[in-house]
This record gives C-alpha cells, structure tokens and sequence, in this order.
C-alpha cells in the first residue's frame, strides 16, 4: 500500500513543482509585451527585519540560482486568443505579438499555461494608450539607496540585506504620485522601473516598492541569460533601447525621467530628451553623494 501511495505521489509531483514567474508585463491596445521564467518551485520564506545577514545571503543566493525547467512551451490566453512561445534553455520565454483583437485601455487579465501540466499563472497586464504622462526611473539610488559606485557597500547593500532592511530615498514616492495625479483616475498607473537589476531580482524589487508604498508600477529588468540576452555592461546601450520601445509603443505620450549621478542615467537621458524632444518632458538626477535631486 505504502509502494503504490509512494509512486503516485511521485507521478504527481511534477503537476504541483513548477512555477511561472512572470516579469516585464504591459500592453498598447494592439501590443503585448510578457517576460517571464519557468522554474521548479521553491518553498517561500518570509521576510522579517530582524532577519540576519546569513539568513538573507542565504535566501539571496538561493534567488539567484534558481532551477530552470528547460525548452518548455508556454500558452498565452488574451480576450480568447491563444499565443504560443517556447522557453529557451534557461527556462526563460518571451511573447511580444501583435493582437489579433484590440485590447480595451484598462488592465487585461490574461492567463499563462505550461504545455501538459496543470500550471498556470493569471497576470493583470496594465493597457495603455492615448494622451498622458508617464514617469521611467531608475530603480538603485533613485529610489532605493544601493551605493552603485562603491561595489563594496553594493554587494553589502544586495546581499545581506533584504527588501524591509534596504533604504528608501526619500519623497521619490511622492514626487511620482504628484506627476502621475494629473492623469485621467481610470487609467492605469504610467510608472515605469528601468533598472540595470537581473530579471532573478524582480521579485525583491517589486516588493521593495509595495513595501514602500510606491504607485503600482511596471518593472523592466535586464535579461543576462538565456537567449536575446540584454547588453551586461554597456548600461547606455540598455537603457536607450528600452526606453525607446516605450516611445514606440505608446507614441502619444510625454515623459518625466527620474534617474542618479551613479552610473548613465544622465547621460541617456540627455540623449533620448535631445532626440525626442516632444516626447521628454523633463528628467531628474539624483546626486549620489549629497541626495540633492536637479532637474533638467
């Protein structure tokens, strides 16, 4: 009886040992764009702020090495329509398509299958469109304090600290809140994170900002394995055309750019605000070294 229990409960196992993770997500009436990761699925620990330094390497660690499930087929559901992509050999799959029904502005709930598995995962994809006025930022040192140029005090700051220890910046919150009020109320939130932070980060990230009140927000993170990797270094050739795809996506739209002194931001932002002049509003850096916020 044991021997039957044993091997059903390990024909079983596969069913309830994946998991979807799903990271960039947004749409244009006619354009969807999902990232995301299939892996085996991990226990859940919580997170505390008495937590110790070896306990958060340990769950850092633990993040950054997760277990792929290889070459697998993903089913994308929208408005009734079905959309097909493999994952690479990282576990990593990609949709950008074209709709075959247009999307109403609002958000979309669409849902996201494993090819003969019973996973899947429901994501509420924000829509948007039309006149309005977005917000990109930075994420390390615009909102979170990272110490970027000090590579010591940044792998401190990654590694053994975790998302309730980390340091806010403080009234960047606000001054999003501020800008993205003069939207219309039932559009959804135009804040976007474009951050130089491995997609294995994501979900750090995106409960850093829940935790600090942050407006609901899209997260674009760099994809450093797998196929159609994104630049490692060259953080100007990254930013500029991650940026510019949201130009090209929502092309009614103005921007305010939120960046720091620590890395390119000025820079790419001075570049995309000189070519684009119609589409960039305004942009901030942050100083690294005294916190003192300019505009531009």
């Amino acid at each position: 009886m044991f021997k039957k229990i044993s091997m059903f409960a390990l024909s079983a196992l596969p069913l309830f040992a994946s998991q979807i993770d799903v990271y960039n997500h947004f749409a244009s009436t006619n354009r969807l764009i999902i990232e995301g990761r299939i892996l085996h699925k991990k226990a859940f620990t919580k997170v505390t702020k008495e937590d110790g330094v070896f306990q958060n390497l340990w769950r850092k660690l633990n993040q950054l090495t997760s277990d792929e499930i290889k070459n697998t087929k993903i089913i994308m559901i929208v408005s009734g329509n079905q959309y097909e992509s493999i994952g690479d050999d990282e576990g990593y799959f990609e949709f950008d398509v074209h709709l075959k029904k247009p999307l109403l502005i609002g958000h979309e709930d669409i849902q996201l299958c494993i090819e003969g598995n019973s996973v899947c995962e429901r994501v509420k994809v924000p829509v948007l469109g039309g006149k309005a006025i977005g917000i990109i930022s930075d994420f390390d040192d615009t909102v979170v304090i990272s110490d970027v140029t000090n590579k010591f005090k940044l792998l401190q700051n990654l590694l053994f600290k975790n998302y309730k220890q980390r340091t806010v910046v403080p009234t960047m919150a606000e001054r999003f809140e501020e800008i993205l009020s003069k939207n219309p109320k039932t559009l959804p939130s135009t804040l976007f994170f474009v951050t130089g932070s491995p997609q294995q980060l994501y979900g750090s990230i995106k409960q850093f900002l829940t935790h600090h009140d942050f407006l609901n927000s899209v997260i674009i993170t760099k994809k450093i394995h797998g196929a159609n990797i994104d630049p490692l270094l060259d953080q100007f050739a990254y930013k500029t055309e991650q940026i510019k795809t949201l130009f090209e996506l929502y092309p009614q739209m103005q921007w305010v750019m939120f960046g720091d002194s620590g890395e390119k931001d000025r820079a790419v932002y001075q570049h995309l605000k000189e070519k684009y002049p119609q589409k960039v509003k305004r942009y901030y850096i942050r100083d690294v070294d005294d916190g003192e916020i300019k505009s531009y």
